[in-house]
């Protein structure tokens, strides 16, 4: 897909993300998620808050805080993007992957880092650990 077609889909994006308003109590906090969701579709190289904050025009810190401080449902996002695959794209052709992927993470600074199991380094360490659904 170019970047031509990935603008055209654009109206498309936004009327899907509506469907997650209820989970942000806060409209200014709900205005971050296209912006989040449209930096990790962009082009960019780097899919980072920062590079897609400074690619938006916004101040990457108001990004780093809607990731990590700002109120939002968490449980209502997923059970919302369950029931969206599950009424929208289950069928008798469906192929879904699940992948679990860690990171090893030094410092505070990453949302969800903690002292866990880490497949990459093969042992307990401070790391990261996102599920990916395809």
């Amino acid at each position: 897909m170019d970047v031509r077609q990935m603008r055209s889909l654009g109206p498309k994006l936004k009327k899907f993300l509506k469907r997650f308003d209820d989970c942000f109590p806060r409209k200014d906090t709900r205005a971050h998620l296209p912006v989040y969701v449209s930096g990790q579709l962009s082009d960019i190289p780097e899919k980072s808050v920062e590079p897609i904050a400074i690619n938006a025009g916004v101040p990457p810190r108001t990004l780093q805080e809607f990731l990590s401080r700002h109120k939002w449902d968490e449980d209502r996002v997923r059970d919302r993007v369950q029931q969206t695959v599950r009424d929208e794209h289950a069928g008798r052709h469906s192929i879904w992957i699940i992948d679990e992927t860690s990171d090893v993470k030094k410092g505070d600074k990453t949302p969800s880092v903690q002292r866990q199991w880490c497949g990459a380094a093969g042992k307990k360490e401070n790391c990261i650990v996102t599920v990916h659904l395809a």
